[in-house]
């Protein structure tokens, strides 16, 4: 145990040079030649050898309260075995942090921000499962729609990422740990037909994460009681990887076909609706489908979405093609490692309905919204857009954003008041708003309303492979096949469904039983 307590906390000449003023200076030029001076804010920090600091930090008082304790020997193992997997995995090689906010003439401010890292850990298994490999121009960039409002695309290799995983298992955990780790993943295989070790070997090094908000439709959030109901664009969400063969949708579809779930194969563009049979509330627009497309695996919270983005890949007239992301994105070269894209409108709209869902309850709950507003007011019509560059001797982030040097400051100390206002006060008022609801009914308005959801699913499938109409009538045997159960699903609390016709939703007799327009 004393040896361990020693590799933890003892100091090498590694840690001896990294104090010198002339390589401290040399890592200060490296830092500032990534960023631009002469602005609002400009912060260079020497970090290396931070987080080997940080490990001997922690892992010091630990060891010397395990003592000799046998019962402690598991801990005292696992600690003397986490440098040299740090070390190993390219956690050391963290070398500094810079950022230099400068304001241009449009109002908007040009932002870097830079990471230094030791060159010799660029390829480590850590920076190729966050950052990836060389910049390039990204394939998936394609898929985002013309109404994204918020986006992040990136060149991160999956597979180094569960390798990682695996290895930091093996390595560090005691044998009993890592054989119940192999029998977990073991028994995925064998009981839901997913091999993860070949999911992820399969996976590319590209992919992308979008958030759309609808310039048409909207969405009802009700209220209880007196409660107001929220109204907010209709959102939507589609996330892509790409993969080298069919692997991810194969087990994918192995896992559903193990829970009983059902996956409809929509004959136009191969799109597949998977119908989930677990409670939601009524008004989440959600019916997940997913395709292979362009070789990417596609997953959209609705057959529409995924249908806009593979229309946007195809006929080039996405996001990209938008006089606002060429706008945002001026100067920036888009050969990188990914992308971060957010509209004033996802923004405001986030802000909005959270500042309203708080304003509504009763009592204390304008004075909470008006707190709420009061702090993160300068969030208000925030936009950024930035790239992600993968460098020798580090990652630089740069962009433009709406927010400043006085924003990005402001925005740290009141981070803790910000959190307690925008997550922890919502949190209380839902629980205090669910306390005072019916217990039953809720869960089982929402296991009918998934119904009504699923018969829609059904009948437009039907109306796809009989080439039906808006105004069409629908019966309960056209549908059948497209069920889960292959029968028609029956109301919780004893309401009569009705199909209705093609283009009009399924209703259900039993009052607040209903799909939202």
């Amino acid at each position: 145990m004393a040896s361990q307590a020693a590799e933890v906390g003892g100091s090498g000449a590694k840690d001896l040079a990294a104090k010198t003023p002339a390589l401290s200076k040399q890592r200060h030029e490296v830092i500032m030649s990534n960023l631009d001076a002469g602005g609002d804010l400009l912060v260079v920090a020497n970090m290396d050898g931070w987080v080997r600091d940080a490990v001997r930090a922690i892992s010091k008082p630990i060891m010397a309260m395990g003592g000799d304790d046998p019962d402690f020997k598991p801990v005292g193992t696992f600690l003397g075995k986490l440098p040299g997997f740090l070390d190993k995995s390219g956690f050391y090689g963290f070398q500094g942090l810079g950022m230099s906010v400068v304001p241009r003439t449009d109002g908007l401010n040009t932002v870097k921000c830079f990471i230094a890292r030791d060159p010799d850990v660029t390829w480590s298994p850590l920076w190729k499962a966050t950052v990836g490999g060389n910049p390039r121009k990204m394939v998936c960039t394609d898929f985002l729609s013309a109404d994204t409002e918020m986006a992040r695309t990136g060149t991160e290799e999956y597979g180094a990422l569960w390798k990682l995983v695996r290895s930091g298992v093996a390595e560090l955990g005691s044998p009993a740990v890592a054989a119940a780790f192999d029998a977990q993943i073991s028994g995925l295989a064998t009981n839901m037909g997913v091999n993860l070790d070949k999911v992820f070997e399969s996976l590319g090094a590209e992919g992308f994460f979008a958030i759309q908000f609808s310039k048409t439709e909207t969405i009802t959030i009700p209220g209880k009681g007196s409660e107001a109901p929220v109204k907010m664009a209709k959102p939507g969400f589609l996330i892509g990887v790409a993969v080298k063969d069919d692997t991810l949708v194969k087990s994918l579809e192995a896992a559903i076909a193990k829970t009983g779930m059902l996956s409809i194969t929509n004959r136009a563009g191969g799109i597949k609706v998977v119908n989930i049979p677990f409670p939601m509330p009524p008004f989440v627009p959600l019916q997940p489908a997913y395709a292979m497309h362009g070789g990417f695996f596609l997953l959209g919270s609705t057959p529409a979405v995924l249908a806009d983005g593979i229309k946007a890949f195809e006929s080039k007239d996405g996001l990209a093609s938008t006089p606002e992301f060429k706008k945002a994105f001026e100067g920036l070269t888009m050969v990188n490692n990914g992308i971060s894209y957010m509209t004033p409108r996802f923004m405001n709209t986030i802000m909005d309905v959270q500042k309203a869902l708080i304003a509504r309850e009763p009592g204390e709950g304008a004075k909470m919204a008006g707190m709420m507003d009061g702090m993160m007011g300068w969030k208000r019509n925030m936009s950024a857009a930035q790239i992600f560059l993968n460098k020798r001797n580090g990652v630089l982030i740069t962009g433009v954003s709406s927010a400043g040097a006085k924003e990005m400051v402001a925005s740290v100390m009141v981070a803790p008041f910000a959190m307690m206002a925008g997550i922890a006060i919502p949190s209380i008022m839902s629980a205090r708003t669910m306390s005072r609801s019916h217990a039953r009914s809720i869960p089982q308005e929402n296991d009918c309303v998934n119904n009504l959801r699923m018969m829609e699913a059904a009948k437009e499938q039907w109306a796809l492979m009989e080439k039906k109409e808006s105004g069409d009538e629908v019966k309960a045997s056209d549908i059948i096949q497209f069920l889960g159960e292959g029968k028609m699903p029956k109301c919780p609390q004893g309401g009569i469904y009705s199909l209705g016709t093609i283009g009009t939703n399924a209703k259900c007799s039993h009052p607040g039983h209903q799909l939202q327009d």
